[in-house]
């Protein structure tokens, strides 16, 4: 009978390679439970002013990119899920305020999360630019002299113009560079008859009115 020659190589080999596994995972679970590491996340910021009062002329930021430290663990939990509510950053004199002070805002957000150290914050664009909030009424009034009538034809009635206002709000830079009467033209030529149209007012175009 023939005898087959036995091998302990596979069973070495993989003896090793359990020996290599066990060692890495203990070798990473002794890191993990490490404090000093840091990682990059973004933030939901709430900027809290007066909107009574005071309009940003450029869009506010919505979220910073924050810094955290902590031990290995916790920041493996929170780079898989990283879930607060919008912190707020109170602005009190929002015509005093052109940036947003990142210390001011890190201690913020220290104050909400308290299992990680928020180092430093980062912000896209830091810049805020505020202004007074008003509102202005302005007359509207159709232009008479630029009608275009059919020959012979003339306006025998009062023009009733409605509505024969209308309020803006916004800036201020804004609001106050409409005038107080705004003329109102009528496209329409060679008019020989009583005319009910809708009429476009010109007036400073903005988002933001």
């Amino acid at each position: 009978m023939a005898q087959l020659p036995v091998s302990s190589k596979p069973a070495r080999s993989r003896t090793l390679i359990l020996s290599l596994v066990a060692a890495t995972i203990i070798w990473l679970f002794n890191e993990l439970n490490k404090d000093g590491y840091t990682l990059r996340v973004p933030y939901p910021v709430k900027i809290s002013y007066n909107d009574s009062l005071y309009i940003p002329i450029h869009p506010l930021p919505q979220s910073a990119n924050a810094i955290i430290k902590g031990s290995g663990w916790t920041l493996l939990r929170k780079s898989i899920a990283f879930t607060v509510p919008p912190v707020t950053y109170v602005i009190e004199n929002p015509l005093a305020t052109n940036s947003i002070n990142t210390s001011a805002l890190a201690a913020a957000m220290n104050e909400q999360v308290k299992d990680v150290d928020i180092t430093h914050v980062e912000l896209d664009k830091n810049r805020i630019d505020f202004e007074e909030r008003v509102v202005k009424t302005s007359i509207l009034k159709v232009d008479s002299l630029g009608l275009n009538l059919f020959p012979k034809f003339v306006v025998s009635s009062l023009i009733n113009l409605r509505p024969n206002k209308v309020t803006f709000e916004g800036p201020a830079s804004l609001v106050n560079d409409i005038a107080d009467t705004l003329i109102v033209k009528v496209p329409a030529q060679k008019i020989r008859g009583n005319y009910d149209e809708e009429l476009p007012i010109r007036y400073p175009q903005s988002p933001l009115l």
